[in-house]
């Protein structure tokens, strides 16, 4: 997937294209059915495959590990021979991720009226970005340029790093700072090894699975391991051939994340429409927060960076294929709901505004997406920004 996607045979695109609409379904499948018999969907979340395992510990904790694996693979590659092969190029979606996750977080602190307030404690819910359902959407999304696929990848990326820190430091009772230690040494190992071009992909698949165990046990979500190990192979130079990241291609797009999704989206809406949570304000702070904060952060940003000439656009792209990008970050969907049990809040209103923030920002996100596509006239290449 580091070729440009206009080079891509119509197979391919149509594999992308697919896998969007299936994990949006599965996503609805999950909704619909958490909604009309809650007791079903928590049973099949929880259905116990072996002692403490359940079905969605088993999708969340294990398979999960195959889609990160794919990401520090693309991302590895991107670095080495694309979009991201400079260390400017880097600095801005790291820059616009982390002024994504701030400026949400600030809107809704406002809106509530500060940490101290009863809701304050909500505040990390508005600030994540779903990777699945970001890319899943854009893959939707006629000619889009690799790079701003990229951009995006790299953007959820580092948000997800920040979310997995704030659960760490603000929503976790325990932290096993051995553990800690233990993946730290692990992670430096196998970055020693991809260094020194140490070429048995078995020993990273050891090492990857030993840092699985650590980042679990030390209660950090444990598919990181998935980013390290596929960033080590690329850049070891372990040779994985096109048919085998094709298949994990297919096994991810067609497989992990439509059962992640499933497994996750199931939000019971059946009193979510009530008048009382209609009228609770927290729902409107979460959708405002979300739907302003995050294009606010993540497009100003790269405009601002543009603007003053410190940073270059995405290869290919022009300003509204960004900002439309940035619309696709206010989908927090499945983090959301994970750091919304996290955080104490009194009832399950702020749900809703996480639904419907998602929902206006897919509708949103792809109408303008489309439109920026198809105005070739106004395509910036990289480094016309200057």
């Amino acid at each position: 997937m580091v070729q440009s996607l206009g080079a891509k045979s119509a197979f391919a695109i149509s594999k992308e294209r697919f896998g969007g609409l299936l994990l949006i379904a599965c996503c609805l499948l999950a909704f619909a059915w958490a909604t009309l018999h809650l007791p079903s969907y928590t049973a099949f979340k929880n259905y116990p495959l072996t002692e403490g395992v359940s079905w969605q510990l088993f999708v969340n904790d294990l398979l999960m590990v195959l889609f990160f694996l794919m990401v520090g693979l693309e991302l590895s590659n991107e670095t080495k021979q694309g979009a991201f092969r400079t260390l400017r190029a880097i600095l801005l979606p790291f820059a616009s991720a982390c002024a994504g996750f701030i400026c949400p977080a600030l809107i809704y602190l406002f809106l509530v009226g500060g940490i101290g307030s009863p809701l304050g404690t909500g505040w990390a819910i508005v600030t994540a970005t779903d990777i699945a359902l970001a890319l899943g959407l854009l893959s939707l999304c006629r000619r889009v340029p690799v790079s701003l696929k990229m951009f995006l990848l790299a953007v959820a990326i580092f948000d997800d790093v920040l979310a997995i820190i704030t659960i760490a430091v603000f929503y976790t009772a325990t932290v096993e700072l051995a553990y800690v230690g233990l993946s730290l040494l692990i992670t430096t190992l196998v970055f020693v090894l991809s260094y020194r071009q140490v070429k048995r992909p078995l020993l990273y698949v050891a090492l990857g699975v030993a840092l699985w165990f650590g980042l679990l046990q030390a209660g950090i979500h444990p598919v990181l391991a998935g980013v390290v190990i596929g960033i080590a192979l690329s850049q070891s130079g372990c040779a994985i051939d096109h048919k085998t990241e094709s298949l994990l291609q297919w096994v991810v797009t067609l497989l992990v994340l439509p059962l992640f999704a499933l497994s996750n989206a199931g939000v019971s809406l059946a009193d979510a429409f009530s008048s009382v949570a209609l009228i609770d304000p927290v729902a409107v702070y979460v959708a405002v927060a979300m739907l302003v904060g995050k294009p606010l952060g993540v497009f100003g940003v790269v405009w601002l960076g543009v603007k003053l000439q410190q940073f270059e656009l995405p290869e290919a792209t022009n300003m509204l294929m960004v900002f439309a990008m940035s619309v696709f970050c206010s989908i927090g969907l499945t983090l959301s709901l994970f750091i919304g049990e996290l955080s104490g809040l009194h009832n399950d209103h702020y749900k809703l505004g996480i639904v419907l923030a998602a929902l206006v920002a897919s509708l949103i996100g792809l109408a303008l997406m489309q439109f920026a596509t198809t105005q070739g006239n106004s395509v910036i290449k990289a480094g016309a920004g200057k």
